[in-house]
């Protein structure tokens, strides 16, 4: 196995973690919370999530030739009571802007979360993970009532 992520701890519950690439964040321990200086790690696990989903989302948009002029993608989440206090609900809201056909947008959601997306495949063994979206259509597009066919 090759090494990817080194953790040093600096001090408390915080860890100066870097990766084989040299990319470098600060995070806390167990203990995150609204005074922490980095994500925790479940955190993380979401960023992971989010990133890996919305980059995929965008490289099937891309390859479909769907224009966007933005997008984005919110995680909300649901953690067991006891320990380990795993994520046992996620929801993600993704919402685009443009002229993109909805569905192809939902199409592209759904082969992320369901077949290519390798964050989305390992959190769903514990995890519900579901999702909503919504599109926000060009100014122009929508004044004049135009609609991707």
């Amino acid at each position: 196995m090759n090494k990817i992520i080194t953790a040093v701890h600096v001090g408390g519950d915080a860890f100066d973690v870097t990766t084989a690439a040299g990319h470098s964040i600060l995070v806390e321990g167990s203990s995150a919370g609204a005074d922490a200086t980095g994500p925790g790690p479940m955190q993380l696990l979401l960023v992971g999530l989010a990133t890996c989903s919305a980059s995929t989302v965008v490289d099937l948009l891309t390859k479909m030739r769907q224009p966007f002029t933005a997008f984005e993608v919110e995680v909300a989440g649901r953690r067991a009571e006891a320990p380990p206090r795993v994520w046992t609900d996620i929801e993600l809201h993704y919402r685009i802007r443009g002229d993109v056909d909805e569905r192809r947008f939902a199409r592209a959601i759904w082969l992320s979360e369901t077949k290519l997306c390798s964050a989305a495949a390992m959190l769903s063994h514990a995890a519900k993970i579901s999702h909503t979206y919504e599109i926000v259509f060009d100014r122009v597009s929508a004044d004049l009532g135009l609609r991707p066919e």
